[in-house]
């Protein structure tokens, strides 16, 4: 621990979304000292195809860390280990033989698997696992079995878009058959290229928001067999503080070690310091993710939330059940693409200077809506418009469209788990929206902590340093764990009421826009 007088350490905390490159230098007094951003250049080859070419965005990662260290004005030698966070879901298949990369990375917001997911939706054996499961639930009521009796591929999972490269790109189906085809997520191909071919693993974070990992049983799953995904093509799944291994000298002009790695969401768990049994978190950038710690207790939920991998140190293991709405962030960039807005930090104050959309209500289903309403058919629009509705109305039910959908996780969860939540820690970039944080307070009764800088990004800081010994354990960092700002609910009934009818009446305007679209 950093004592005064002292030198302070440094580690490299780096995170890879889906729009943004980011290295933030943290120090022992767990400051910033040096940053830099990069935009993530997402490639669109075909409608539907949603890619980043591998070697630029490596390229990218490269040069973002040594522009971060250069504003931190130290040198590479004083940075003692680096953290990783990444967007999950997103992959990449090569050649174990020649390391050629088969296709680019597949993100995770790909949609050229959605004939696919629903020839194997309806298939017969996927039927056969239904009916098992529920069988196996009626005698057992295990929510296991009853979570397998609702089982549905989603373009989201790694799952069916895998499957689909190995039906598709006939290189990599010969490659499996002749165990010459390595598979890895984000966080898998990175290491391996920055170790040099030396580490061939995938962090037990990112493997479960795979589809294709069981959270029971800590491995591979059925989802292997069912799908005919031979299992030689998988790395070895490990702890989040394992040992990574070292950048390789030819990147920084010496080695780095590595000294974490996890899916962005845990990162952003661990990094605001939700280390306990009912602790929530929400995480508004490109979409919208609540989580709540459910500690050594997995919880399959019947409704659409679904159980995580929060991280495993060693032998602790922390689950989380998580809800996620696909479109958030995404929604502030429509807006201004389309002109709605000039910029996003003007859309706070547009919202309030009306006190009310005029009963307009905007239904964000770019990429379907999620629980509790589960239709993937589901199209975007507004509904309610008159010759009165302003720009202003708009872009408040823009705004409360994606509080609604939070609030409704919220109610959700809060159904299933009969806990007693006292407050909501936010972060992301739209949690930087004063409106959408105040209102999120009103409809959930509860508190909500904005956190003062990117969580993902202090998260595998935090875990960095305690794998290379700047900070004792977890316990410590809270030490250093800062509110920004905390937005308290309303105590009016009246107007929690008034929020609560809204919220009701957009859910009767949601379900008008469900199963719109025949076909994907």
């Amino acid at each position: 621990m950093y004592k005064s007088g002292d030198t302070p350490d440094y580690v490299a905390a780096l995170d890879i979304g889906t729009t943004t490159i980011r290295c933030q230098i943290i120090n022992s007094r767990t400051e910033t000292v040096g940053v830099a951003y990069s935009a993530v250049q997402l490639h669109y080859p075909k409608p539907g195809y949603v890619e980043i070419i591998p070697d630029k965005l490596l390229e990218e990662i490269i040069k973002v860390v040594k522009q971060a260290v250069e504003d931190a004005k130290i040198s590479i030698s004083e940075i003692k280990s680096v953290g990783i966070s990444t967007q999950r879901a997103t992959f990449i298949t090569w050649k174990k033989d020649s390391g050629e990369y088969l296709h680019n990375l597949i993100t995770w917001k790909d949609l050229r698997a959605v004939t696919l997911i629903k020839q194997v939706n309806s298939a017969w054996l996927t039927n056969v696992v239904r009916w098992a499961a529920y069988f196996l639930y009626l005698i057992s009521r295990n929510k296991r079995y009853g979570v397998g009796s609702k089982l549905k591929f989603c373009s989201n999972h790694v799952s069916i878009r895998l499957l689909w490269v190995l039906q598709n790109i006939k290189e990599a189906k010969e490659a499996a058959e002749k165990n010459n085809l390595m598979f890895g997520t984000l966080e898998t191909w990175l290491i391996y290229k920055l170790t040099g071919g030396e580490t061939y693993v995938t962090d037990i974070s990112n493997a479960s928001a795979t589809g294709l990992y069981d959270p029971f049983d800590l491995d591979w799953g059925i989802m292997t067999n069912i799908l005919g995904i031979p299992r030689n093509i998988f790395p070895k799944i490990v702890n989040n503080d394992y040992e990574f291994g070292s950048i390789k000298t030819h990147y920084f002009g010496m080695p780095i070690k590595i000294g974490c790695v996890m899916a962005d969401q845990s990162a952003s768990m661990f990094g605001s310091c939700s280390f306990y049994n009912h602790d929530i978190k929400v995480t508004m950038g490109t979409g919208a993710f609540l989580d709540v710690n459910t500690s050594t207790n997995i919880h399959p939920s019947l409704n659409g939330m679904y159980p995580l991998i929060g991280w495993k140190l060693k032998d602790e293991i922390v689950y989380l059940t998580e809800s996620s709405c696909l479109d958030a962030g995404s929604l502030i960039e429509w807006m201004l693409n389309t002109g709605f807005i000039n910029e996003p930090t003007e859309t706070a104050d547009m919202a309030l200077k009306i006190n009310d959309t005029d009963g307009v209500f905007f239904i964000p289903a770019f990429s379907g809506l999620g629980p509790p309403i589960n239709n993937e058919k589901a199209a975007t629009g507004f509904i309610g418009i008159k010759p009165t509705t302003s720009r202003e109305h708009l872009v408040r039910a823009v705004l409360e469209s994606i509080v609604f959908r939070v609030a409704l996780a919220y109610d959700l969860l809060k159904a299933e788990r009969c806990e007693n939540y006292k407050t909501i820690r936010i972060d992301g970039g739209v949690s930087r929206n004063n409106f959408i944080c105040q209102m999120l307070a009103d409809l959930t009764g509860l508190a909500v902590e904005r956190q003062s800088s990117e969580m993902s990004v202090l998260g595998v800081a935090f875990l960095a340093g305690i794998t290379c010994g700047i900070w004792s354990d977890k316990e410590q960092l809270k030490e250093f764990h800062e509110t920004e700002k905390v937005f308290t609910p309303c105590t009016s009934e009246e107007y929690k009421n008034a929020c609560r009818r809204n919220l009701s009446e957009w859910m009767v305007a949601a379900y008008r826009f469900k199963s719109w679209y025949k076909e994907n």
